[in-house]
């Protein structure tokens, strides 16, 4: 990209991400059109890397995250790209899990402003902010420059900005109802989401309902890809829970490794590290068994921020951060709280936005909690408090509605002792979650 350094835009960080976040868009417009003219008017960057593309509902960001982690140990600089951000934007580009710095997001956007300018008068509407972002990622990456690509999927599949380039590993996370713009049947999701499988690409895919697995099927058919299926090919062989973690085997395509220490919680998570693991092997074209202590340092240092999330500090209550958002994403929450954590009272902080399937989501999670705060995710799109807290009482549960974020996180700690056999599990939202990080002065993940 140096030989644009001559069109580089005079601006500050701030002025970068305020350029950035005045592109979101009232209404996305599905298409390709937009980031492939973005991308053709750089030179296409997307192409400069292998590409391992993570698609599904639930489950994404931490498969992306912990196949990079995974990839890195074996020596390679990985890129990975995933949504939505906690506290900063910088947290969705990463190289080697470091996010990529304020001075690079800067020197890049100064650099993407006139492409940009090309696309947004190529005739298909203005870029939008996520595809924005997309190109971004792939100008960074092509600039380190890395090795491999691992791309989380923001919400679809086919039209889904990620799927600009050619995707040579494609990981399927569960695939359940979500975001009703992709159709409002798990077979027309599937389709949207099975879409990103290109020819001779192979896909590692997740249990799914038997109606989504035929879809995968037949596309995979259709194209001539390689289909690893977990319960057929690969999967999760032992999980005992451990300190600080939990302490799994896996049994991969091509080989076993066993006494891996996974410092993430939750049975999903150790599926989820199962997917990253098949997907390795993929990248690698099945040819050797992985080495065994290289996967084990690569998953040591996996880390999902806000994905059951623990905050420890002294003299005060744990706290418990799940961006959980949807039926499936409780369900899993709900199921976690029961088999992992043993609190002696739960104080659920919970705030959902407007479009989610707020009457499920609550009746799911709602009997795990001793004492329920609602407040309102720092969110253009968030959901009236009173509708929540209206479902919830209907329930029988005891509940305070707060709209202010930091109010009703103090009415959660009031309610909690200090001594860590209480618990504050904060979900509904990652805006909510990011917003609590932010109060916990955590730095950003």
């Amino acid at each position: 990209m140096s030989q644009f350094d001559d069109l580089a835009i005079p601006m500050t960080y701030q002025d970068a991400v305020a350029q950035l976040y005045a592109r979101i868009p009232e209404v996305i417009k599905p298409g390709l059109e937009r980031i492939q003219a973005l991308t053709n008017a750089m030179g296409n960057p997307e192409t400069n890397a292998p590409i391992v593309h993570v698609v599904g509902t639930n489950g994404k960001t931490s498969t992306t995250l912990m196949a990079a982690a995974l990839l890195q140990a074996f020596n390679l600089t990985v890129g990975s790209y995933t949504s939505p951000h906690l506290q900063v934007v910088n947290e969705r580009i990463r190289v080697n899990g470091e996010p990529i710095s304020d001075n690079d997001l800067l020197r890049i956007t100064q650099l993407l402003t006139p492409f940009l300018a090309v696309a947004d008068g190529s005739g298909h509407g203005t870029v939008s902010y996520f595809e924005a972002l997309t190109g971004l990622a792939f100008a960074y990456f092509a600039d380190v420059p890395v090795n491999v690509a691992v791309l989380e999927a923001g919400m679809g599949g086919k039209w889904d900005a990620t799927n600009v380039g050619h995707n040579d590993v494609v990981i399927i996370t569960p695939i359940a109802m979500d975001h009703p713009e992709l159709g409002d049947t798990l077979v027309a999701k599937a389709k949207e989401k099975a879409a990103v499988i290109d020819p001779e690409s192979t896909v590692i895919c997740a249990p799914q309902h038997p109606d989504v697995m035929a879809i995968i099927r037949e596309r995979c058919d259709a194209v001539s890809a390689t289909l690893k299926v977990y319960g057929e090919d690969f999967e999760l062989a032992g999980r005992e829970l451990a300190v600080g973690g939990q302490m799994i085997d896996i049994r991969g395509v091509g080989g076993e490794t066993t006494e891996i220490f996974l410092p993430l919680l939750g049975h999903h998570q150790a599926i989820n590290a199962t997917l990253a693991y098949a997907a390795v092997e993929a990248l690698f074209d099945f040819e050797a068994e992985l080495n065994a202590e290289l996967v084990r340092e690569g998953f040591v240092h996996a880390k999902s921020p806000g994905r059951l999330e623990r905050i420890y500090r002294d003299g005060e209550p744990l706290v418990l951060l799940d961006g959980a958002h949807n039926p499936a994403g409780m369900e899993t929450l709900a199921q976690t709280l029961k088999q992992d954590f043993s609190f002696e009272r739960t104080v659920l902080l919970i705030g959902m936005v407007a479009d989610k399937d707020i009457e499920t989501s609550a009746a799911i999670i709602a009997d795990l909690a001793d004492v329920i705060v609602v407040t309102t995710p720092p969110s253009s799109r968030a959901g009236d408090p009173a509708r929540l807290c209206d479902v919830l009482k209907a329930r029988g549960k005891d509940v305070h509605c707060l709209n202010d974020v930091e109010a009703a996180f103090d009415a959660a700690t009031n309610l909690t002792r200090s001594d860590h056999s209480d618990a504050i599990v904060v979900t509904g939202s990652l805006y909510l979650v990011g917003a609590i990080r932010d109060l916990l002065a955590e730095p950003p993940a």
